[in-house]
Protein backbone atom coordinates (compact mmCIF):
# COMPACT_ATOMS: atom_id res chain seq x y z
CA UNK A 1 0.00 0.00 0.00
CA UNK A 2 1.36 3.17 -1.24
CA UNK A 3 1.76 6.68 1.46
CA UNK A 4 -1.24 8.43 -0.06
CA UNK A 5 -3.36 5.27 0.05
CA UNK A 6 -2.68 4.46 4.10
CA UNK A 7 -2.94 8.53 4.61
CA UNK A 8 -6.50 8.44 2.66
CA UNK A 9 -7.28 5.17 4.61
CA UNK A 10 -6.53 6.67 7.92
CA UNK A 11 -8.36 10.02 7.41
CA UNK A 12 -11.60 7.83 6.62
CA UNK A 13 -11.07 6.15 9.45
CA UNK A 14 -10.20 9.16 12.14
CA UNK A 15 -13.47 11.06 10.47
CA UNK A 16 -15.52 8.11 11.10
CA UNK A 17 -14.71 8.35 14.50
CA UNK A 18 -14.53 12.53 14.61
CA UNK A 19 -18.13 12.75 12.78
CA UNK A 20 -19.58 11.55 15.80
CA UNK A 21 -18.23 14.21 18.10
CA UNK A 22 -18.87 18.25 17.24
CA UNK A 23 -16.55 20.43 16.30
CA UNK A 24 -14.16 22.13 18.84
CA UNK A 25 -15.17 26.20 18.49
CA UNK A 26 -11.26 26.90 17.39
CA UNK A 27 -11.64 24.29 14.87
CA UNK A 28 -14.56 25.93 13.05
CA UNK A 29 -12.75 27.24 10.10
CA UNK A 30 -12.72 24.57 7.93
CA UNK A 31 -9.03 24.94 6.83
CA UNK A 32 -8.09 24.93 10.62
CA UNK A 33 -10.28 21.43 11.15
CA UNK A 34 -8.06 19.90 8.23
CA UNK A 35 -4.97 21.15 9.20
CA UNK A 36 -5.91 19.72 12.42
CA UNK A 37 -7.19 16.46 10.73
CA UNK A 38 -3.81 15.93 8.47
CA UNK A 39 -1.68 16.29 12.05
CA UNK A 40 -3.88 13.99 13.78
CA UNK A 41 -3.76 11.39 10.50
CA UNK A 42 0.33 12.13 10.38
CA UNK A 43 0.37 11.11 14.42
CA UNK A 44 -1.24 8.35 13.67
CA UNK A 45 0.57 6.74 10.64
CA UNK A 46 3.81 6.80 12.62
CA UNK A 47 2.10 4.47 14.65
CA UNK A 48 1.65 1.57 12.07
CA UNK A 49 4.87 -0.58 10.67
CA UNK A 50 5.54 0.40 6.90
CA UNK A 51 4.38 -3.45 6.12
CA UNK A 52 0.63 -2.69 7.42
CA UNK A 53 -2.43 -3.92 6.10
CA UNK A 54 -6.05 -2.30 5.11
CA UNK A 55 -7.28 -4.84 7.48
CA UNK A 56 -4.95 -4.11 10.20
CA UNK A 57 -5.59 -0.44 10.10
CA UNK A 58 -9.87 -0.53 9.92
CA UNK A 59 -9.61 -2.82 12.95
CA UNK A 60 -7.02 -0.98 15.08
CA UNK A 61 -9.25 2.39 14.42
CA UNK A 62 -12.31 0.25 15.41
CA UNK A 63 -10.81 -0.73 18.57
CA UNK A 64 -9.65 2.79 18.79
CA UNK A 65 -12.94 4.22 18.35
CA UNK A 66 -14.23 1.96 21.00
CA UNK A 67 -11.37 3.21 23.82
CA UNK A 68 -12.17 6.80 23.25
CA UNK A 69 -16.05 6.46 23.50
CA UNK A 70 -14.97 5.01 26.65
CA UNK A 71 -12.52 6.93 27.92
CA UNK A 72 -13.13 10.54 26.63
CA UNK A 73 -16.33 12.01 27.86
CA UNK A 74 -16.44 15.49 25.81
CA UNK A 75 -19.20 15.85 23.26
CA UNK A 76 -16.17 17.78 20.96
CA UNK A 77 -13.43 15.93 19.61
CA UNK A 78 -10.60 14.14 21.54
CA UNK A 79 -7.58 15.73 21.65
CA UNK A 80 -4.45 14.40 19.10
CA UNK A 81 -3.08 13.38 22.44
CA UNK A 82 -6.02 11.13 23.27
CA UNK A 83 -6.88 9.71 20.17
CA UNK A 84 -3.19 8.53 19.39
CA UNK A 85 -3.03 6.94 23.19
CA UNK A 86 -6.23 5.01 22.05
CA UNK A 87 -4.46 3.94 18.57
CA UNK A 88 -1.67 2.58 20.57
CA UNK A 89 -3.85 1.20 23.23
CA UNK A 90 -5.63 -0.36 20.80
CA UNK A 91 -2.05 -2.41 18.77
CA UNK A 92 -2.81 -5.95 20.05
CA UNK A 93 0.46 -8.31 19.46
CA UNK A 94 -2.41 -9.92 17.07
CA UNK A 95 -2.58 -7.12 14.93
CA UNK A 96 1.03 -6.38 15.22
CA UNK A 97 2.34 -9.47 13.97
CA UNK A 98 4.04 -8.92 10.88
CA UNK A 99 1.44 -8.64 7.62
CA UNK A 100 3.98 -10.39 5.46
CA UNK A 101 3.42 -13.88 7.01
CA UNK A 102 0.26 -14.58 4.84
CA UNK A 103 -3.13 -15.87 5.94
CA UNK A 104 -3.38 -18.27 9.08
CA UNK A 105 -3.68 -21.57 8.17
CA UNK A 106 -4.01 -24.65 10.66
CA UNK A 107 -2.46 -27.29 11.32
CA UNK A 108 -4.38 -30.16 10.30
CA UNK A 109 -1.44 -33.03 11.59
CA UNK A 110 -2.69 -31.22 15.11
CA UNK A 111 -6.39 -30.53 14.78
CA UNK A 112 -6.39 -34.11 13.83
CA UNK A 113 -3.78 -35.41 16.34
CA UNK A 114 -5.79 -34.02 19.43
CA UNK A 115 -9.36 -35.42 17.77
CA UNK A 116 -7.92 -39.05 17.78
CA UNK A 117 -6.70 -38.46 21.29
CA UNK A 118 -10.03 -37.58 22.70
CA UNK A 119 -11.37 -40.44 20.54
CA UNK A 120 -13.55 -37.85 18.30
CA UNK A 121 -14.11 -38.54 14.59
CA UNK A 122 -11.29 -38.44 11.97
CA UNK A 123 -10.91 -39.29 8.15
CA UNK A 124 -9.55 -42.61 7.24
CA UNK A 125 -6.45 -40.96 5.84
CA UNK A 126 -5.41 -39.89 9.49
CA UNK A 127 -5.88 -43.43 10.81
CA UNK A 128 -4.26 -45.31 8.27
CA UNK A 129 -1.28 -43.95 5.34
CA UNK A 130 0.70 -41.44 4.78
CA UNK A 131 -1.22 -39.21 7.26
CA UNK A 132 -1.11 -41.28 10.27
CA UNK A 133 2.96 -42.43 9.49
CA UNK A 134 3.78 -38.77 9.36
CA UNK A 135 1.68 -38.21 13.02
CA UNK A 136 3.43 -40.96 14.37
CA UNK A 137 6.61 -39.77 13.44
CA UNK A 138 6.20 -36.25 14.50
CA UNK A 139 5.14 -37.30 17.79
CA UNK A 140 1.65 -35.96 17.96
CA UNK A 141 0.16 -39.47 18.74
CA UNK A 142 1.37 -43.04 18.96
CA UNK A 143 0.09 -46.30 17.80
CA UNK A 144 -1.60 -47.23 21.03
CA UNK A 145 -4.08 -44.01 19.77
CA UNK A 146 -4.58 -45.27 16.30
CA UNK A 147 -5.29 -49.17 17.46
CA UNK A 148 -9.08 -48.36 18.52
CA UNK A 149 -9.80 -47.05 15.04
CA UNK A 150 -7.66 -49.59 12.89
CA UNK A 151 -9.84 -52.22 15.14
CA UNK A 152 -13.40 -50.46 14.40
CA UNK A 153 -12.01 -50.74 10.79
CA UNK A 154 -11.32 -53.99 10.77
CA UNK A 155 -14.47 -55.58 12.68
CA UNK A 156 -16.77 -53.21 10.00
CA UNK A 157 -15.07 -55.21 7.25
CA UNK A 158 -13.82 -51.60 5.75
CA UNK A 159 -11.33 -51.85 3.32
CA UNK A 160 -8.48 -49.90 2.42
CA UNK A 161 -8.56 -47.69 -0.39
CA UNK A 162 -6.76 -49.35 -3.32
CA UNK A 163 -7.68 -47.10 -6.23
CA UNK A 164 -5.83 -44.74 -7.12
CA UNK A 165 -6.61 -40.90 -5.96
CA UNK A 166 -7.88 -38.95 -8.68
CA UNK A 167 -5.91 -35.98 -10.47
CA UNK A 168 -6.96 -33.70 -12.83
Amino acid sequence: MNYETRMQLIRNELMNILGTYAIPKHLEDEKRAQAEVEGICRLINQKFPNDTSEDHIRGTMDRAMLKLKEAHKSRSWPTSAEISAAVSKSMTSASTRSVSSGPWKPDTLQLNAKRIIAGEPVGEMYIRGKLADKMVEMGLISDAHLQPYLEYLSANNIPARVDPPIIS
